[in-house]
């Protein structure tokens, strides 16, 4: 019985020293560094279909299966994270004793235990990011200017939907341009929303400057133009009563009276440097869908001929929209103090440090 005792107290005894050495520390930061360098590398929360674009699907589904894309939240660099907190805990306890003994006992070396905060804030660190990591989250949404939102896409290969618990509106956006034609600066004016009581009137959200409510933080990340087309469709020749379109971007209507059916992909600007433009696709049963843009200058009489019909570009609604990243991450508050605490141990450790005493033989 005493001899089980004996190595069982051996075992404790050992994974306490284990777990107290820094010949662990270093290599858990290395861990921790070369871990976090491949999250950098490696685009995290990416769809399937942009990362099989970079990878092969072996290599896609192994990275996958080790949660390589969602790496700030798998078990293994979590589990590393805890790992590399037990460390320092164990550190700390092991040599804390014997440092305020010796304070106590020569009411100096109060300067070491600014090494201590300065674990403590590393631990708060850690335990801010674990929270960040396990409870927080990011997410998109994008806003046309007048329209009303309430939940969001978060960042994840299933781009699941998460309500707001709120809502948001866009109630306008503008951007100005470089002379050549670079956007310099563009703007959201958001009104937050909460039990049919405004909460936040037309605030303005600028990049670099975000807005907070609710626990979740508003950043300006891209924008664009969302638009609807007025096309007019007629047979070829002029045959047949004309038809006016109006086609939502990204929508797909059939042309009537017939089988054919006409699609909006996209609106520019400038296309070619010829000038405004929409990009159109034709689907025609037994035949390759055909894409074609038609231009604005097409709004004359004769439009333009593909296939059977005569398309006319008559006019072009145009709304902005803008496109916020949304972050919920608990753990902030906790980094914060762990980074104050940092400061006030390296304060501890440098301005309460003593200068070693000269001897007489170096004073003179």
């Amino acid at each position: 019985m005493n001899k089980k005792r004996q190595e069982r107290g051996d075992f404790f005894s050992s994974l306490i020293n284990f777990l107290s050495s820094l010949k662990l520390t270093i290599p858990l930061l290395i861990v921790v560094a070369a871990l976090s360098i491949i999250g950098t590398v490696i685009t995290q929360n990416a769809t399937e279909g942009e990362y099989l674009q970079r990878y092969s699907k072996e290599t896609y589904y192994i990275f996958k299966g080790l949660g390589i894309f969602d790496m700030y939240h798998s078990w293994w660099f979590i589990g590393v994270l805890i790992l590399l907190a037990i460390n320092l805990i164990a550190c700390s306890v092991k040599r804390l004793p014997g440092v305020w003994r010796q304070v106590l006992k020569t009411k100096s070396g109060y300067a070491r235990l600014g090494t201590y905060l300065t674990h403590l804030s590393v631990l708060l660190i850690l335990v801010g990011g674990l929270i960040g990591a396990v409870w927080g989250f990011k997410g998109y949404v994008e806003i046309t200017e007048g329209e009303i939102v309430e939940d969001i896409f978060l960042n994840n290969p299933q781009q699941q939907m998460r309500p707001l618990g709120f809502q948001v509106r866009c109630d306008a956006f503008r951007v100005a341009f470089y002379p050549d034609g670079a956007p310099r600066e563009y703007v959201s004016t958001l009104t937050f929303i909460e039990r049919d009581r405004v909460v936040i009137d037309q605030a303005p959200l600028r990049v670099n400057h975000p807005i907070s409510y609710g626990g979740l933080t508003f950043y300006q990340a891209s924008y664009g133009i969302r638009a609807r087309s007025i096309v007019e469709v007629r047979g070829r020749g002029g045959k047949g009563a004309p038809h006016t379109l109006q086609i939502s971007q990204g929508e797909v209507v059939p042309i009537p009276d017939t089988q054919v059916q006409i699609g909006f992909m996209q609106y520019r600007e400038h296309v070619h440097d010829v000038g405004e433009a929409i990009l159109l696709v034709l689907f025609t049963p037994d035949e390759q869908p055909e894409g074609f843009w038609l231009f604005k200058r097409d709004s004359g009489m004769e439009g333009l001929q593909v296939g059977d019909f005569t398309f006319i570009f008559k006019d072009i609604e145009k709304r902005y929209y803008t496109g916020i990243q949304v972050a919920h991450d608990p753990g902030v508050p906790v980094v914060w103090v762990g980074c104050s605490l940092l400061v006030i141990g390296m304060v501890v450790t440098f301005t309460l440090r003593r200068p070693p005493k000269r001897t007489s033989s170096q004073e003179h």
